[in-house]
């Protein structure tokens, strides 16, 4: 009986071997600005011999800090895709990580109403201090070329189309 067990064990135990690296999927989006890490578990469907396994880029400019990917010069990785594999001894096992910026800009001001004068340019992120990894603009339509008060709609944008939406009340003096 002792001698089944140990037969059906191995057995097992070379069919677990012999199974090796199976990943998730074959491409996994992250958002922009989130760590992507170099732990072989998050991308494998059974950890199980994860030890022995190390997750490398294989795409250019892209380095690795504090168990980290990350683009050259930066804290995170940039909107795009990157070539990576899941290394196994002589083995490599490729995947791709693509990264997306699906996020509107932030803004840490709300604001209620701004008074500037006749002909002034409004610096509308000097009110709203708007930011988001990919940079902002702003669009609105406003006249200050003649003192009135407007309800204003300023759109907050990235480059990558995510925006919001402000309304402002702007009072031209």
């Amino acid at each position: 009986m002792l001698k089944k067990i140990g037969i059906i064990s191995l057995s097992f135990l070379l069919c677990a071997c012999s199974w090796g690296v199976q990943l998730k999927k074959s491409m996994f989006t992250i958002e922009l600005g989130k760590d992507i890490y170099a732990n072989p578990t998050l991308y494998l469907k059974n950890a199980t011999f994860s030890s022995r396994l190390k997750v490398v880029s294989k795409s250019v400019g892209v380095d690795k800090k504090n168990n980290r990917f990350m683009t050259s010069g930066m804290d995170y990785l940039v909107v795009g895709e990157y070539d990576f594999a899941i290394v196994d001894g002589s083995k490599e096992y490729p995947f791709v990580i693509k990264v997306k910026d699906t996020t509107a800009p932030v803004c840490a001001s709300e604001v209620g109403q701004i008074t500037i004068g006749v002909g002034q340019n409004i610096d509308w992120n000097s009110y709203f201090h708007a930011t988001d990894l990919s940079g902002v603009t702003f669009e609105a339509n406003v006249d200050t070329s003649t003192a009135s008060t407007q309800d204003v709609q300023v759109k907050i944008s990235d480059r990558f189309g995510n925006s919001v939406t402000k309304n402002v009340s702007v009072v031209v003096q």
